[in-house]
């Protein structure tokens, strides 16, 4: 390989790494293709009523972070107000008016959840700040940190020192979680909870937070739903505690430390109900959820940099139907990367430079199995058809419209045989690359009556095979993804192009024809 071919790789292929780093680790932008199991669409539907009195009902309200992305919001009340209020970074709605017979109150929200990770501060901590120690280390009449039966607990545990305030909240965590029982109709008080070693989830709750206060470690309640399909949302409580500058999710009763699972989703205190009202009669409300994707101008916006010379150049820009397109095509040269690298260092015969990579992308819409099945019994009847054309002698033109005319009958046939037993994956025939096949099917008759059935099954069977090979990458989401969203990347295979086309040595093919050669050489220089 030449020295200009070497640097002239490397700086294209260093091109395209650079700004891929630049926006994925100085942008954000997320490497992985959104996460559609993560976007749900929540509803709550809040049913009260009043007799003629002022009134409100309030609702605890997601908000960002922690791992979580609101997108949008809605409500609708019938002849009530509505506002959102926010304290301590608590978002409560509240719908306020004259309470007058029945009202339905309904909000949306869609939300895309993620799994919320800490990482686990190791050797001794900063002391937590001063409004965070007032706000979430003192006793209360929910959280009787002071209590004897709290310092009793702890001194039965043998507490690492103040120094460690992880490894206190490991050992009171492993307590309450294993020591302590769940059942669901026993109470939710703190100490009673302790005294009877069970308690339902939000005494477990309360249990852990109070005597993570007593060790003299921050810590709180929060309140949030465990989204689930084809089913409404279950409300869960789950604990928070300051170590290390941050809230570290830990749960006694779901068992989590450090990583709050994705379809949980927080709403916010957890010392207040999900839904309250004042000066109504009767309230009740039910929760409904439901999974969604993301929106394409929604993706868009995820996937906007900051820098508005990056954002100018940001495909998602372009109209939704250029977008498909061009997700497809910048596929095309990450196929040719694996065409040249198994023609020129492996060294096997293909049809034609990119058949094979045509041949990937026809069969893309398919499950492989399908697929090739689909490519054998059109490239069958094809080859029978040609053969029968060569006594007629027609000239090219005419004998490729026959055969391609005979190849959309085969797979129009192949739609109907897919109709009559149900086979929905031969429905998709009939979008299947007409002229690919056509071209194929030209180029292996040629080849038979050339050099023979062997030396042309030979070739259609290595094209068939790099065709496998490069099948992954256009059914790959990922690789789309990162194509699309980076099409810098380009660059870099535009350089391990240049590299493998500079190559010149052996290759692998070479190597195993001339083994035998290599021997004989080998065992001639032996004395």
């Amino acid at each position: 390989m030449s020295r200009a071919a070497l640097a002239t790789g490397a700086l294209l292929v260093a091109l395209g790494l650079a700004v891929f780093a630049t926006k994925v680790g100085v942008y954000g932008l997320p490497v992985r293709p959104g996460d559609t199991r993560g976007l749900w669409q929540v509803e709550l539907r809040v049913t009260v009523r009043g007799d003629g009195r002022q009134g409100s009902v309030s609702a605890l309200l997601p908000g960002p972070g922690g791992g979580q992305l609101v997108l949008d919001e809605r409500s609708s009340a019938d002849r009530l107000s509505f506002s959102i209020r926010s304290r301590d970074g608590v978002r409560v709605g509240v719908w306020q008016g004259r309470l007058e017979g029945v009202h339905e109150i309904y909000y949306q929200f869609r939300v895309q959840s993620g799994p919320a990770r800490v990482a686990l501060p190791e050797g001794p901590q900063p002391a937590p700040p001063a409004d965070v120690a007032k706000a979430y280390g003192r006793a209360t009449h929910e959280f009787p940190s002071g209590a004897p039966e709290a310092r009793d607990a702890l001194e039965r545990l043998a507490l690492p020192g103040p120094a460690a305030p992880l490894d206190r909240v490991r050992r009171v965590f492993a307590f309450v979680t294993h020591e302590v029982a769940t059942t669901g109709t026993a109470g939710s008080d703190a100490l009673l909870t302790l005294a009877q070693r069970e308690g339902s989830p939000r005494g477990k709750a309360r249990l852990l937070v109070t005597l993570l206060r007593t060790a003299g470690v921050p810590a709180r309640v929060v309140r949030g739903l465990a989204l689930r399909e084809l089913a409404a949302p279950d409300e869960k409580v789950w604990c928070e505690a300051w170590i290390g500058g941050g809230w570290l999710p830990l749960s006694p009763v779901d068992g989590f430390f450090g990583e709050r699972p994705a379809d949980l989703v927080a709403l916010g205190d957890g010392g207040r109900e999900l839904v309250e009202a004042t000066g109504a009669s009767a309230v009740g409300y039910r929760l409904r959820s439901l999974r969604e994707r993301l929106r394409p101008e929604e993706v868009a916006l995820l996937m906007e940099p900051e820098s508005p010379i990056l954002a100018s150049l940001s495909l998602y820009k372009l109209p939704v139907d250029t977008q498909s397109a061009l997700r497809a095509l910048l596929l095309f040269p990450l196929g040719a990367l694996l065409v040249a690298f198994w023609r020129n260092l492996i060294g096997v015969p293909t049809y034609g430079t990119f058949m094979p990579l045509l041949v990937a992308f026809a069969l893309r819409g398919f499950s492989l199995g399908a697929g090739l099945l689909l490519v054998a019994f059109v490239l069958a009847l094809g080859v029978a058809t040609r053969l029968a054309l060569e006594r007629l002698r027609l000239l090219m033109v005419p004998r490729l419209s026959i055969m391609l005319c005979v190849v959309v009958l085969s797979v129009a046939a192949l739609a109907l045989a897919g109709d009559a037993v149900g086979v929905r994956e031969l429905f998709a025939g009939v979008l299947f690359p007409i002229v690919i096949l056509t071209m194929l099917v030209e180029r292996f008759t040629i080849s038979v009556a050339e050099e023979g059935w062997r030396e042309a099954l030979v070739p259609l069977g290595w094209s068939l095979l790099v065709a496998v090979v490069i099948y992954p990458v256009f059914r790959s989401a990922r690789a789309e993804h990162l194509m699309f969203s980076f099409p810098e990347l380009t660059f870099a295979v535009i350089g391990g192009l240049v590299w493998i086309g500079a190559y010149t040595g052996y290759r692998v093919s070479d190597v195993l024809r001339f083994r035998a050669l290599g021997a004989a050489a080998i065992a001639g220089e032996r004395p």
